[in-house]
């Protein structure tokens, strides 16, 4: 999914406009999540209809007023608006976090193509590697609400955030169970020498770091026999 906007200029539909264009912020924004590609058209009655629907599932996945952690979910809306001021219309009623194409980008013509899409609204689901999971989600999402979602994750099979942050954590190898004890300890010991050593007639900060290497070796030996 990432590819097929890299050196594209995403825009955020909040206040600040803020734009996404480097290869760096587009990763972070796309990876490991399920996009929707939202195409429509304020002209189109059927598009105003449900874009309250649309913003209303969004929001129930992702507003921290409705779930503790946001869902690995992009909505993107691909303007097929005939001006700029039409574009700005429909992107009023849109969530504050839906990223869009600026109306002079030719690229949306481009989506348009890729995805064969004829009539709007629609909503085409794609999975982190680009593969279509439903080439057009208006109806389901109408139906079944954020139930459809939990589908989609499992036939997407994301990388659970909290899981990578779990597996992070574990690769930071401690040498004992009281280690990170051991380390607060002796870092509050140094910083007092200094103070001292600073103020004048108190061991200097060699010397202290010195006792502190000497300290961290007996407790080192110390566990090692514990153990």
């Amino acid at each position: 999914m990432v590819d097929l906007f890299l050196g594209r200029s995403l825009v955020c539909n909040n206040r600040d406009r803020v734009e996404y264009d480097t290869e760096r912020e587009v990763i972070l924004r796309l990876q490991n999540r399920i996009l929707l590609l939202f195409f429509g058209s304020v002209e189109s009655q059927r598009c105003q209809e449900f874009v309250p629907t649309l913003k209303d599932f969004f929001k129930r996945l992702t507003d921290e007023f409705y779930v503790e952690r946001s869902a690995q979910l992009v909505l993107m809306y691909i303007s097929l608006d005939q001006s700029e001021e039409q574009l700005e219309n429909l992107l009023k009623e849109l969530p504050k976090k839906c990223l869009f194409l600026t109306h002079n980008d030719p690229y949306r013509r481009e989506l348009e193509s890729m995805f064969e899409v004829e009539d709007v609204p629609r909503v085409v689901v794609l999975r982190p590697d680009c593969s279509v999971l439903s080439p057009n989600a208006v109806s389901e999402i109408s139906s079944l609400g954020t139930n459809c979602f939990h589908n989609w994750q499992e036939s997407a099979e994301l990388i659970d955030r909290n899981f990578m942050l779990n597996e992070e954590f574990d690769d930071k190898k401690m040498r004992s169970v009281t280690d990170p004890i051991r380390r607060l300890k002796y870092k509050v010991k140094k910083k007092k020498r200094r103070r001292w050593g600073w103020g004048g007639g108190g061991a200097g900060e060699d010397e202290g770091e010195k006792e502190e290497e000497d300290e961290e070796e007996e407790e080192e030996e110390r566990g090692e026999k514990e153990g």
